[in-house]
């Protein structure tokens, strides 16, 4: 039998050092993976996954596959892109508290490291159902939209 959890968002918290803060759902599906294991994890964002840089540029790239090494060190692995030296810059809206994307993808590369994948996909779409169900566990289809994070050696 195997349990689903749902995080659906951060959470007020009281903080010693700055009275009160927000707790990003991101951190908190950290801890939870690291106690519960489960086979993966699915981060419901309101664009189609990671891109080579904000979504809303001409030519953003979305990225397919990106992989986790033992030092948390990610690189992508799907779509190969030009220019290997390429940096992917990655931005936080003003109105995030919680750092956006860029905590997204630190605590999704924390939990790749403990051997659970992670897929980012745009939230109630059929790509976010497919995740959600569990049919990427074997493999991704060509035709699924989001991107995985997962540990490679």
């Amino acid at each position: 039998m195997s349990a689903k959890n749902t995080v659906l968002h951060g959470e007020a918290v009281l903080d010693d050092s700055l009275g009160c803060t927000i707790l990003s759902g991101d951190v908190i599906i950290r801890h939870l993976a690291q106690q519960l294991r489960p086979e993966y994890v699915v981060f419901l964002t309101d664009v189609l996954g990671v891109y080579d840089r904000p979504p809303s540029e001409p030519d953003a790239v979305l990225l397919r596959e990106i992989a986790v090494d033992e030092h948390g060190n990610w690189s992508v692995v799907k779509p190969i892109l030009e220019g290997i030296t390429k940096q992917v810059e990655i931005t936080v809206a003003a109105h995030d508290t919680t750092g956006g994307m860029v905590t997204k993808i630190t605590e999704a590369a924390m939990i790749a490291k403990l051997g659970v994948d992670v897929y980012i996909v745009k939230a109630a779409t059929s790509h976010s159902l497919r995740a959600l169900s569990g049919e990427l566990k074997d493999s991704i289809p060509d035709d699924w939209l989001g991107t995985v994070i997962r540990f490679s050696q």
